[in-house]
């Protein structure tokens, strides 16, 4: 089946005709508002206002090819090649996690601790120095970055083509990270100089057990990079383990770390850090009331 004219009022008909039976109603308006927000910069209130409008053939296509891969499972953000996360903008693609609320929660957490310490215990005359581990598309040093300018903020991952693209939204969103490629888990010692510590360092690592793939989504399973998102059964909590070895060592005294979990193994991960010297380790509900932050301090 093809768009039956160029009017805009036929392709709001078509995209619900094509989609209704696999998204629900609200989501597909909502992917409808996104396309035509991206496509022909038209505003979800205007686009029963300019229903007898018409559009280009190249612009016509573009609404082709998103109902296509929406009805391939491609998430809508992948498809316009963008994210919202915090009231900002991001670049993603298939190299790196499309940005989550979840993670949203856990950098309005750090803020607020931030902020309700006026600033910081630990503040210099230089700043904090924040770690963001496994950083993807950069969105958690990027808003934090915004949020508390006077920081000096570090970001990791693994993956070059992420960080690539985690540069290219930090130029996007004006603000200067330094990011480095790095594997956690390698025993090769942290490029940056030794006498560097950190204030804060944060994670957003692998969690999901392979066992848990059968639960989750198709357009998740089929798009999102697997790198990011799984961690072997046997043995769950590695990132964390790993990530509190290396903050023993890079974190100032009283230095604070910051995890996103598996709701899972909140009480596992709190132990383990409890065993290695972190104090004040809690676990934050997110709003859905599930385990989903850790925090705690040397």
């Amino acid at each position: 089946m093809r768009i039956a004219s160029n009017k805009i009022a036929d392709i709001v008909r078509f995209f619900r005709d094509e989609l209704k039976d696999l998204y629900d109603k609200d989501e597909l308006e909502t992917f409808i508002e996104y396309c035509f927000e991206e496509f022909l910069n038209i505003k979800r209130n205007d686009i029963f206002l300019k229903s007898a409008d018409t559009v280009s053939e190249s612009e016509l296509l573009k609404f082709n090819f998103a109902i296509k891969d929406l009805k391939k499972n491609k998430p809508i953000q992948y498809i316009l090649g963008k994210a919202d996360f915090y009231g900002l903008k991001f670049i993603v693609n298939e190299n790196v996690l499309i940005p989550r609320q979840e993670t949203e929660e856990l950098v309005q957490l750090i803020i607020n601790d931030f902020n309700l310490n006026n600033g910081s215990p630990l503040l210099r005359s230089g700043g904090e120095a924040i770690l963001d581990v496994g950083t993807g598309s950069g969105c958690i040093p990027v808003v934090l970055k915004k949020k508390i300018p006077a920081a000096t903020i570090y970001a990791i991952d693994i993956s070059e083509k992420a960080l690539e693209l985690a540069q290219q939204n930090a130029i996007a969103n004006g603000v200067d990270i330094e990011f480095i490629q790095h594997d956690i888990l390698s025993e090769k010692q942290f490029v940056l100089s030794p006498e560097i510590k950190f204030d804060i360092i944060v994670s957003n690592p692998p969690y999901i057990r392979e066992i848990e793939k059968v639960q989750m989504h198709k357009n998740v399973l089929d798009y999102e990079p697997h790198l990011a998102l799984f961690v072997s059964d046997t043995n769950p909590i590695l990132f964390y383990n790993a990530i509190a070895d290396f903050a023993i060592k890079q974190l100032n005294p009283n230095g604070k770390i910051y995890f996103e979990i598996n709701e899972n193994f909140g009480f596992e991960i709190k132990l383990m850090l409890e065993n290695k010297g972190f104090q004040n380790v809690q676990i934050v509900k997110d709003i859905n009331n599930k385990n989903r932050i850790l925090r705690g301090n040397l």
